[in-house]
């Protein structure tokens, strides 16, 4: 009986696939270009209907986005070498590395600063969620004055 069931499941799989390729329809194939654990809770909330921006960057040895703000929410994946992070709230100024295969998220309109601080470059993917048509997402900020640079 187990056989049977088995056999039955396995019959209805391939049914399946076969449908979903159609009468000679090329097969969907996937890439993942970057994965990230994330440590942080977060979450973000689209209220009204906006898009969705992903870009890749390439950030050499001593390289800094500057001081800056985003405006929507985002999500970065470290693909490859590190990434520094330092947050306008935090008045020691400490600062929050993210290597490969790690993540994080930024709230929008939040001032921060990213620079590669490492020997080799670093490239991440961002995904900017709830952006209105056509902006930048990246917006220049003052100094907050709570970092030596």
């Amino acid at each position: 009986m187990k056989r049977i069931l088995i056999a039955a499941a396995l019959l209805t799989a391939l049914g399946a696939t076969s449908a979903a390729l159609g009468a000679g329809a090329s097969p969907i194939t996937e890439k993942v270009l970057g994965a990230a654990g994330i440590a942080q809770p977060y979450t973000i909330a689209a209220t009204k209907p906006a898009d969705v921006v992903v870009a890749k960057a390439t950030v050499p040895p001593g390289a800094s986005f500057g001081w800056h703000y985003h405006r929507a929410a985002v999500v970065v994946v470290v693909k490859s070498g590190t990434l520094t992070l330092y947050d306008s709230a935090d008045r020691t100024c400490t600062p929050q590395r993210y290597s490969a295969g790690q993540g994080f998220t930024e709230r929008p309109h939040h001032v921060h600063l990213a620079r590669n601080e490492g020997r080799e470059p670093a490239v991440v993917f961002v995904t900017y969620l709830g952006l209105k048509h056509g902006v930048n997402p990246d917006v220049p900020a003052p100094s907050p004055g709570n970092c030596p640079f």
